[in-house]
């Protein structure tokens, strides 16, 4: 009979839980910089359940081992206490993760050195072989470089158009991309620790609607970690993408990381 009121508390806990994220969604949305306090309001939620949950273990097992008793350490009022404050807490925090529609941050924005492709893309080409790239495709406006660490492929696309399109974007994709990756992406997908690393450097002469979504960052597979980089030469900007802080993907660091020291941009710009 406990078993039972007790399922029944818990499956009522959650039902509540999922209904006041309703009322909490509706007010963050109303907020001024509302992303951003969806964001704290997520960090906070994840934060309190995790202590709860910890709370709820550390007690469990602390009676049990004072106690010797399995039976009591069943029964411990805090443990219980800290698992229902985990679900009240934590599922909140995640239906607002998963439901809330957060857009993406704005990319960042460095100076761009050159004015023309022809001048970047051959500094690009130095610095990349100084960094154990290889050049593995080249034809005008295009160059794809590869290098090999620890059996995962790392790719870096220069690749220069006027404008950015979706139709140019799946061309480049389809008939350049995949002809040189297919080797590695049938062994990223067949072998579990094998991963694949792009960086798109898309250079433009002339801004679109679909550059500015492609720079603010692409879909990430399991194991495959792609990141857009920008170069605008009628702005002169660099833009590279960035994720939400407190979310980002260590691999992705580590790519934006190498393209800062490839590219000798400073983070303060």
């Amino acid at each position: 009979m406990d078993i039972i009121y007790e399922n029944w508390f818990i499956i009522m806990l959650i039902v509540l839980s999922i209904i006041i994220y309703f009322p909490i969604s509706l007010i963050l949305n109303k907020c001024k910089n509302s992303d951003s306090k969806k964001i704290i309001f997520i960090k906070i939620s994840i934060s309190l359940s995790c202590i709860c949950a910890l709370v709820g273990i550390a007690s469990y097992f602390y009676v049990r081992i004072k106690n010797n008793s399995i039976e009591m350490a069943e029964n411990n009022i805090v443990s219980h206490i800290s698992m229902l404050a985990f679900l009240a807490l934590s599922i909140p925090g995640i239906l607002m993760f998963m439901f809330s529609n957060i857009k993406p941050p704005k990319p960042d924005k460095y100076s761009l050195k050159q004015d023309n492709y022809i001048d970047f893309s051959n500094y690009l080409n130095k610095r990349l072989l100084l960094n154990n790239y290889q050049e593995v495709y080249g034809e005008e406006n295009l160059r794809i470089y590869k290098k090999i660490v620890k059996k995962n492929k790392h790719y870096i696309i220069d690749f220069k158009t006027e404008e950015f399109t979706e139709d140019i974007y799946n061309d480049l994709y389809d008939n350049k991309m995949v002809p040189i990756m297919e080797k590695d992406l049938k062994e990223m997908q067949n072998r579990i620790y094998r991963s694949l690393y792009v960086t798109y450097i898309i250079s433009v002469d002339r801004l679109t609607s679909y550059f500015s979504e492609f720079v603010k960052g692409l879909e990430q597979d399991r194991r495959y970690f792609s990141l857009p980089v920008g170069i605008s030469f009628g702005g002169k900007k660099i833009y590279i993408a960035t994720e939400i802080k407190g979310f980002e993907m260590i691999e992705l660091k580590r790519m934006k990381k190498e393209v800062l020291e490839i590219l000798k941009i400073s983070k303060r710009q």
